[in-house]
């Protein structure tokens, strides 16, 4: 246990590395920067929020370096993209970290990150989940057809009109083969930039659904970028939350060991599964995020806390990111054997 005398919190360091290696291993795997998983895992250790919003912040700035240069080898980014979406980005981590600054200043920093993060990833989990069990049935018809398995989903219907949109400038990205309109682009981009801000994520669980069914760009391209593009949401919002005296820079440290090693094993696994593999791990991620983070929000509003939600929260945040990795470590295993011809389970 290390004592962080200037807010009065004992928090563990070997949590504090398994945080880093569990949501490296997914990040590098799904794309995401993970940091939905780390605001709430530290408020939840009993980092204030502000404080846990602004370490997050900090400890993507290293996590997405580290994925970014594995996916470059990869090929799996589309560095345009990414470039063009940055101002737009900036401009809604400004706007973000102004919003958490209010809610900390009137006492309600804790209730207003976790809400919205609940808010947020309901919605996308619910989305994202209806449309993966689509694909997995069109799938496994397929398979049963003996037909050939296309190599990635197709455009999704609102992916086709918002390429179709003929508002000036549009841009065309050869490394992800499509044109679409420039406000498109940065009206994303505004969004998770926001998003970044306020509640300690570097957009990644927004942007890589937003450049999967909103822009178009493949899974594995979607994953590469997102990397990309979160190293100056993040680095941004690490200034602007260091200025707003909102980081601890030994947390983001301590859980760099970890991720410094999970965010390579994740990249390298990607290689190995399909696509629709990686948005089925993603949206387990957000259903356990989402259950540790109401019995949190929860005991937050009670008058007298409860310990039960306490340690309730406690063995699902980790014990969720825990099966997390066992999944993907899984996945990894299931497709080796597979490409060797060796028999697999059915599921």
């Amino acid at each position: 246990m290390i004592t962080l005398s200037m807010i009065g919190v004992e928090m563990n360091i070997f949590l504090l590395v398994f945080i880093g290696l569990a949501v490296g291993i997914l990040s590098g795997f799904v794309g995401v920067g993970g940091g939905y998983l780390v605001t709430p895992a530290l408020i939840i250790l009993g980092l204030p929020a502000n404080f846990a919003v602004g370490s997050s912040i900090a400890w993507l700035v290293g996590n997405s370096i580290i994925g970014t240069l594995r996916h470059r080898q990869l090929g799996n980014i589309d560095m345009k993209l990414g470039l063009v979406m940055t101002p737009g980005t900036l401009c809604g981590v400004e706007v973000g970290v102004r919003l958490l600054n209010w809610t900390r200043n009137i006492g309600l920093s804790e209730v207003a990150v976790l809400s919205t993060l609940i808010v947020i990833l309901v919605v996308i989990g619910t989305y994202t989940f209806q449309e993966i069990r689509k694909r997995k049935i069109q799938l496994d018809e397929m398979l049963k057809k003996r037909d050939k398995l296309p190599p990635a989903m197709g455009l999704s219907l609102i992916a086709r009109k918002l390429q179709g949109l003929s508002i000036l400038p549009m841009i065309h990205f050869a490394k992800s083969k499509l044109t679409i309109s420039l406000w498109v682009i940065l009206a994303i981009g505004f969004l998770t930039g926001t998003l970044a801000g306020f509640v300690g994520v570097g957009g990644g669980f927004i942007m890589m659904p937003s450049l999967i069914y909103l822009i178009g760009l493949p899974s594995f391209m979607a994953v590469g970028t997102d990397l990309f593009q979160i190293i100056f949401s993040a680095s941004f919002g690490c200034i602007r939350h260091t200025m707003s005296g909102n980081v601890i820079i030994f947390i983001a440290v301590l859980m760099m060991l970890g991720s410094s090693i999970g965010t390579q094993l994740g990249a390298l696994i990607t290689q190995y599964v399909r696509g629709i593999s990686m948005r089925y791990i993603l949206v387990t991620s957000i259903l356990l995020c989402v259950v540790g983070s109401i019995l949190k929000l929860i005991n937050v509003l009670l008058a007298a806390p409860a310990p039960w939600l306490q340690e309730g929260a406690v063995g699902v945040t980790f014990g969720g990111m825990g099966l997390v990795v066992i999944m993907i470590v899984s996945l990894f295993i299931m497709a080796t054997r597979y490409r060797h011809g060796w028999p697999i389970p059915a599921w």
